[in-house]
């Protein structure tokens, strides 16, 4: 089959027939996250990557797309994940620069503010020519219909001022507007890009939006907050004595965060020690 077969959601599904990321010398997948194998997606995803890097190749020489993780080469359950289930989503870290504007390439997925800045890596700058044109290609794409790209809310507003204040087409902006958004009940993904394509054209059993689930009633309770349909019998705000202290703010430890079409089940990923330069950049081969 060309494309695989997605089946069900991103945060409850597999993948069957997909495509494995290759390396190529415009991309790459971060050392990191190259041992687990978890490079494996539909065709049309793996292939709009493909062609996102090639693009801006071909602007910028020396640019190579470095990619996270995608799916397990038959999906299911992923570590660190709520997502990545179905073969439709996959993380692309971002383009760095030196201050003198060599490209850097990072061992492992490194956090910027909306500066530019990366407080663990002093001398690293976020790249806005050749991350707005890693988005531009991908909201661009003719074949793979990018539906998300979650990124930190101040590093879009930044790739935004860039488009605009390079002229890029109204069109286009307009899109990655719509589309680069930070997730809701996640980490800001204020180092990596997660992409997320929608199901293709007549393909049955994928399903485009994660459901309203209830992994575990309490964590809805504690947030205070309702995420979709509640089981029969089971009430928001169930009475209690006056006495009993009240439910601990965040979910339920073990309790697999809420998921629902608002959040769109971004992955959850544990802390790790800060990617430290012992030295500035400039000073290190990029």
């Amino acid at each position: 089959m060309r494309f695989g077969r997605s089946i069900g959601s991103p945060t409850d599904g597999h993948l069957v027939g997909g495509m494995r990321v290759e390396d190529a010398p415009y991309l790459r997948i971060v050392p990191t996250y190259a041992g687990s194998d978890v490079r494996w997606g539909l065709e049309p995803l793996v292939t709009m990557i493909d062609r996102a890097a090639r693009q801006v190749r071909r602007q910028f020489p020396d640019a190579v797309t470095s990619v996270g993780h995608l799916s397990r080469a038959g999906g299911g359950d992923l570590d660190r994940h709520r997502s990545h289930e179905s073969g439709r989503d996959a993380d692309i870290g971002f383009f760095v620069h030196s201050s003198s504007g060599q490209p850097l390439l990072a061992s492992r997925f490194v956090a910027f503010e909306g500066d530019g800045k990366a407080p663990s890596w002093p001398g690293a700058y976020f790249d806005d020519a050749k991350n707005w044109a890693l988005v531009s290609a991908m909201v661009s794409d003719p074949e793979a219909h990018v539906t998300h790209i979650f990124v930190a809310a101040p590093l879009r507003a930044r790739l935004l001022a860039y488009a605009e204040r390079m002229g890029a087409p109204a069109a286009i902006r307009m899109r990655a507007a719509e589309l680069l958004q930070q997730p809701h009940g996640a980490l800001p993904h204020d180092d990596h890009f997660h992409v997320r394509i929608g199901c293709p054209a007549h393909m049955s059993g994928c399903v485009e939006n994660p459901a309203a689930r209830l992994r575990h009633p309490a964590s809805v309770m504690a947030r205070g907050r309702r995420v979709g349909p509640l089981p029969h019998g089971l009430v928001t705000h169930p009475p209690a004595p006056s006495a009993a202290p009240a439910p601990p703010a965040g979910p339920v430890p073990g309790a697999k965060p809420d998921e629902n079409p608002a959040d769109q089940a971004e992955p959850v990923e544990p802390d790790a020690p800060p990617a430290v330069m012992p030295s500035p950049v400039d000073d290190v081969d990029g």
